[in-house]
């Protein structure tokens, strides 16, 4: 603060860089056609933290994944959230996106991106504050329980403490084929050694902390069974699409 004047500094093309993946930014797709770089547009996609579609933007979110290879490089393609008064929503960008969580606002005094923003909000702070917390009761429950399993199901997802050692999860072709998301992350502490094989993005001995690597937005090869090699718990999540229907 210079002369009781607040400074503020701009990075504005940060997030635009393919290579931060420690950056947090929610991606929000309007009602307006995609022009933006193929490439860049699927980085930008894959490396944010929430992505949102908003109403008629779905529809161009789901066109965008049916160009060249976008689906192949697309490590999550299902939004977060789709919200809006749902009056441009196509039928089968619905149907593609099972699992989205979705959110009407047919209120007409403000625009879909407004209402778009308050959705967003409401989100960011009702799910950290009961992540964080059934991810805690997550960790407590081995002290509970000893060696019985423990699972976290939600609308679309799965979750799980693994404790140190070698894990083998098995992943239903369903979930292969669709390229449904999972995640790695460690809460509480740094794991130093991280082995995987079967993600599309594996990791080899390698360290996970929050403000360094994190492995939140990867997704399946071709095999059936996944390894995870660790010396810390981590919490496993797995999107489960339309594993149950």
């Amino acid at each position: 603060m210079m002369n009781g004047v607040k400074e503020y500094k701009w990075n504005p093309v940060e997030f635009l860089n393919p290579k931060n993946t420690s950056l947090k930014y929610a991606l929000l797709i309007l009602n307006r056609p995609i022009n933006y770089n193929h490439d860049s547009m699927i980085s930008l996609w894959n490396r944010a933290t929430v992505r949102v579609t908003v109403d008629g933007g779905t529809n161009n979110w789901f066109h965008f994944l049916n160009q060249e290879d976008a689906l192949s490089k697309i490590s999550h393609h299902t939004p977060h959230i789709i919200c809006g008064d749902m009056d441009s929503l196509e039928p089968k960008a619905s149907q593609f996106f099972v699992g989205a969580n979705v959110v009407e606002t047919p209120e007409q005094d403000e625009t879909d991106f407004t209402k778009a923003l308050r959705v967003l909000d409401a989100y960011l702070k009702d799910g950290h504050t009961k992540i964080v917390a059934n991810i805690n009761t997550l960790y407590k429950a081995k002290g509970i329980l000893g060696s019985l399993p423990v699972y976290q199901l939600a609308r679309d997802s799965l979750t799980w403490v693994l404790t140190p050692g070698i894990h083998a999860i098995s992943v239903p072709d369903i979930l292969r084929r669709h390229q449904c998301w999972c995640s790695l992350v460690p809460f509480g502490s740094r794991a130093k050694y991280v082995t995987t094989k079967g993600l599309k993005w594996d990791l080899d001995g390698q360290s996970m902390e929050f403000g360094k690597l994190l492995s939140t937005s990867n997704t399946y090869s071709d095999k059936p069974v996944v390894t995870v090699q660790t010396d810390t718990a981590l919490t496993w999540s797995m999107g489960l699409g339309t594993v149950d229907g």
